[in-house]
């Protein structure tokens, strides 16, 4: 007989969870009645079919620009491959090589606009260390750079090294900027903020709202690497360093691009609300471009211009 955390089979075998999420990830793109994603991205670790739809503005779905944006649905116990086996799930797309422009050392331009449906904010205690985009050229490398939820009592950035931490203007908020890989190659601390570089916007405060979000970086691995972040047309950040270190730039030299929802550490919440469920987390996304340039990514320009919507 099986406990209330296997189940089994036709054949009277008994598979965990762990197991039945693995098996639940055989496909990326048809099975379990998954909706397709766009062209040129695949799921990730995402098979539940509700991590991922077009939403649409005849169904009364928030839309940027045009007819339909990209859903992002993580529920409690989601979970796809070997996420299943660490403290962690999501419901997220990664972009493949057949469109990726960037390459280690190499400008690039990345624009899309995001809307915070339902993601409430966290304190240290009970924080998801939610991601919202990620960078990262994938294996077992850290990312390159991450939008991360910190909790609202989280991080020192007045304390931190200037050279470092490259805020502009009154920045303030819980969602940041994290060098992830640098960080962790070179040891950064305390003293450094443990890699969260920039704060971009407050999440709770941007609930039910577009935000518009621009980035440009050549990933570099040098003293004359740079990432600038634009929220709603303003810089918000303006770190200029290496952002690769050099393992894992001779590991690949193709970033990648990753986006949805993506809870890294559920231990936190596990202690402090003694395992109780976690909340149902919405967001959208819309009209994301990639490129060379500033014009050819920007929303506003497309919008101003009246360019064809990414539908």
């Amino acid at each position: 007989m099986c406990s209330m955390l296997v189940a089994c089979t036709a054949l009277g075998g008994c598979l965990s969870v762990i197991e039945q999420n693995i098996t639940r990830l055989a496909s990326d793109t048809g099975a379990f009645g998954n909706p397709s994603v766009p062209q040129g991205y695949t799921r990730n670790f995402s098979p539940a079919p509700h991590n991922f739809r077009y939403g649409l503005r005849t169904a009364g779905d928030p839309v940027r620009y045009g007819d339909r944006s990209e859903r992002f649905e993580l529920r409690n116990g989601d979970c796809g491959g070997s996420d299943c086996l660490e403290p962690r799930s999501r419901a997220e797309i990664r972009m493949t090589d057949d469109i990726n422009p960037a390459r280690v050392g190499q400008d690039t331009w990345y624009s899309y606009s995001f809307y915070n449906a339902t993601v409430p904010s966290f304190t240290k205690e009970n924080s998801l260390r939610l991601v919202f985009g990620q960078w990262t050229v994938g294996g077992d490398n850290r990312p390159v750079f991450r939008f991360l939820q910190l909790g609202t009592d989280e991080g020192d950035f007045d304390a931190c090294d200037p050279s470092i931490c490259a805020e502009t203007g009154a920045a303030s908020g819980d969602l940041v900027v994290h060098l992830s890989d640098i960080a962790n190659a070179r040891g950064w601390g305390s003293a450094q903020n443990d890699g969260y570089v920039c704060r971009l916007f407050d999440m709770q405060a941007k609930r039910g709202t577009w935000v518009d979000i621009t980035v440009n970086t050549n990933f570099g691995t040098g003293p004359d690497g740079y990432l600038r972040v634009w929220v709603d047309d303003t810089l918000k950040c303006d770190y200029s360093g290496p952002l690769v270190s050099p393992q894992t730039a001779g590991s690949s030299t193709t970033p990648h691009h990753r986006r949805g929802v993506f809870s890294t550490w559920h231990k936190r919440w596990d202690k402090a609300t003694n395992n109780a469920p976690k909340p149902n987390l919405i967001v959208y996304y819309d009209e994301f471009r990639a490129g060379r340039s500033h014009f050819e990514t920007d929303i506003r320009f497309s919008i101003a211009s009246g360019s064809q919507p990414v539908d």
